[in-house]
């Protein structure tokens, strides 16, 4: 008597056997990525928490001491903060500033970019390179439509998000690097003043103005034809003046017009640290 094989029941474990095949590759495919997030996690973390902000900016404002100077580098993201005690899952919500006026949230997530040396920052990559135990981070932009990659080099500002939130990260840099020191001049009168401008943006000295913050939110207010500092920002007796730095000297101008005839409001000039 010739046995029967059901052909139904030999197609029912045809499919058995391929569905478990496909879970099992699944289940390796979803394995290997997660071994690869740890592992670029293990890689990364150690070396980028922290403020970071556009090297070829700050070193443009220093140089030139002039923000309005430096414009043209202030695009992109100009600040941004990672701290990994953050993480969910593989990915961190990054908060950054982009042109030195917009805030946003950008995504880091720990998974390899083009090559195993990037991760994925928003539709960009980041990497780092570490030299003389100084960590310098970089961005890659790919631009689809003229297949070229851009880079943009971060360096730390500090540790931990400012008080006063990530913009006074980059008000610190920008004071530190061309204003922040002490000073002995006049002012308009020819009466001498001495002042000191601190890192954090207060200031002494300067009779009833106890706070400073240089303009550097230019790209969207493109009008400006002088650099600026306003000082009490946002605060009773708030006032603003145009400002030139020349080697040592910073000489603070009511308004434009002033600056035409020379005659500065002070005259202030920075002395050695």
């Amino acid at each position: 008597m010739k046995r029967i094989v059901c052909p139904l029941l030999i197609l029912c474990i045809f499919l058995s056997c391929k569905s478990k095949n496909g879970d099992s590759d699944q289940d390796t495919t979803a394995n290997g990525r997660l071994d690869q997030s740890q592992a670029l996690l293990h890689q990364f973390k150690p070396l980028i928490n922290g403020v970071w902000v556009k090297k070829d900016y700050i070193k443009k404002v220093k140089k030139s001491k002039s923000p309005l100077e430096a414009v043209e580098r202030g695009t992109g993201i100009t600040i941004m903060y990672i701290d990994t005690a953050q993480l969910k899952g593989d990915s961190i919500s990054v908060p950054a500033i982009i042109n030195n006026h917009e805030g946003m949230d950008v995504t880091l997530r720990f998974q390899a970019g083009k090559n195993t040396t990037t991760i994925e920052l928003g539709g960009d990559e980041l990497s780092y390179k570490v030299k003389n135990g100084d960590t310098t981070l970089i961005i890659y932009h790919y631009n689809p439509k003229t297949k070229e990659t851009a880079t943009a080099q971060y360096i730390k500002a500090m540790q931990t998000m400012p008080s006063g939130g990530l913009a006074d990260g980059m008000n610190y840099m920008i004071n530190q690097a061309i204003l922040s020191g002490i000073y002995e001049g006049t002012d308009a009168a020819g009466k001498k003043v001495n002042a000191r401008f601190y890192d954090n943006g207060k200031v002494s000295g300067l009779p009833g103005l106890t706070t400073y913050f240089v303009q550097n939110d230019l790209i969207a207010d493109p009008e400006h034809s002088h650099d600026e500092i306003i000082f009490n920002l946002n605060a009773p007796g708030q006032k603003v003046y145009s400002f030139i730095i020349n080697k040592k000297t910073l000489s603070l101008y009511d308004n434009a017009e002033q600056i035409k005839s020379n005659k500065p409001s002070y005259s202030l000039k920075k002395k050695r640290d």
